[in-house]
């Protein structure tokens, strides 16, 4: 994918990050001439249209907030048999990266980090969406400071019905027992404006 123009639009520069549906990319938009981050879809889904239709789903549920503490979506759209969806650049690490490096955090860092993700959870609340994949490598701590929740490709409506016979989605290690009936334990995130925590750790 690297050096690929995607839709006549996005040039991708280098990977940043691989998930179990998609790959993410640094991109240039060359149209508004700025960086952005372009998920795109792994080439094995793009024939299930239920991974489709989640794909399609990120896109129009992050589009739907617009918050200081939720990365912005730009775009989406299929190139060829390419899903992708455009957001916003944040250069910087994720909270998994800051655990990994440091292995806990201070006081005045757990309570920065949560309040922001607790305010763009209730501005996903309050237009009607629930993340249900909150976890380290979805809260993102860019380099100018600011912390943003990312990746709603596992979002629903709140409003949508919540029977026991529906799929389980999630990431194991951070469902609830009684999502996931395990009796096994939840387990317990370098940059510029960030290696200021990392001198209070």
């Amino acid at each position: 994918m690297i050096g690929r123009l995607v839709d006549g639009r996005y040039q991708v520069r280098s990977r940043i990050a691989r998930g179990g549906m998609a790959t993410v990319y640094l991109a240039t938009d060359l149209r508004l001439e700025r960086r952005v981050a372009i998920k795109i879809m792994h080439g094995h889904l793009a024939d299930d249209n239920t991974f489709k239709t989640r794909f399609v789903q990120e896109a129009r549920s992050a589009a739907r907030l617009a918050h200081p503490n939720v990365v912005n979506v730009f775009d989406q759209g299929q190139d060829a048999d390419m899903a992708y969806l455009v957001m916003e650049y944040l250069p910087g690490i994720t909270l998994r990266d800051l655990l990994k490096d440091y292995r806990r955090l201070t006081p005045e860092q757990t309570v920065d980090i949560l309040d922001a993700v607790l305010s763009g959870l209730a501005a996903a609340h309050k237009a009607g969406i629930v993340h249900r994949d909150l976890k380290p490598e979805n809260v993102l701590l860019a380099d100018d400071g600011r912390i943003k929740l990312g990746d709603f490709g596992l979002a629903r409506a709140a409003s949508a019905n919540t029977a026991t016979g529906q799929a389980l989605l999630g990431t194991i290690a951070y469902l609830s027992p009684s999502s996931s009936r395990a009796a096994s334990p939840t387990p317990a995130a370098t940059s510029t404006r960030w290696a200021s925590w990392r001198t209070r750790c």
